[in-house]
């Protein structure tokens, strides 16, 4: 082998090193961009989420139980605690969305989050009114049509689950106390 041929393995050797070192560098600039995407919707939701929690005020059980119960002797405070309580947690389920697109769940995990938790904070007269008068159109289609599905199906809201936990404490299912209603 001469000088010339060992020359052009060699440039050729060089050339591909440098072509392969920039395709990773190129990706390690994707990963990163991917990572302060996510870092960034992550951080407007925490954000988000607490100028929510700041609205739900002192009491924010007596509201939700109000909502549920009695939705006609809410007061405007009221709907709004709600609307914060609400969005909130609405929120958190997106954002489990969010980072399905962005790559770091599975499609399985967000659905998991909404089949589990639609019910609860939506199943009620109040919940789903809310639903479809006010947020459903702050998120995107797939994600919608998604709790909209689940929302068609059986399910227990919160208020439900309370009255077969208690009626299993107790015995019995008969009546309340403390009503925000009375």
């Amino acid at each position: 082998m001469n000088s010339d041929t060992l020359s052009r393995w060699i440039s050729a050797a060089a050339n591909i090193a440098v072509l392969a070192g920039l395709v990773l560098v190129a990706i390690q600039i994707s990963q990163n961009s991917s990572l302060a995407r996510t870092a960034l919707i992550n951080e407007g939701n925490v954000v988000s989420n607490q100028i929510w929690a700041n609205l739900m005020g002192e009491n924010p059980g007596q509201v939700i139980a109000r909502a549920i119960e009695c939705p006609e002797r809410m007061t405007y405070a009221d709907f709004m605690a709600m609307d914060a309580f609400l969005f909130s947690n609405m929120n958190m389920l997106y954002r489990d969305y969010q980072l399905t697109q962005e790559g770091l769940y599975s499609s399985s995990y967000w659905k998991t989050s909404v089949d589990a938790y639609a019910h609860w904070y939506l199943g009620n007269r109040f919940g789903r009114a809310w639903w479809d008068q006010e947020a459903k159109h702050f998120f995107n289609r797939e994600f919608t049509e998604y709790v909209d599905a689940r929302l068609m199906e059986d399910g227990l809201d919160s208020h439900a689950h309370w009255e077969r936990i208690r009626a299993r404490v107790v015995g019995d299912s008969t009546g309340q106390t403390n009503s925000p209603c009375s």
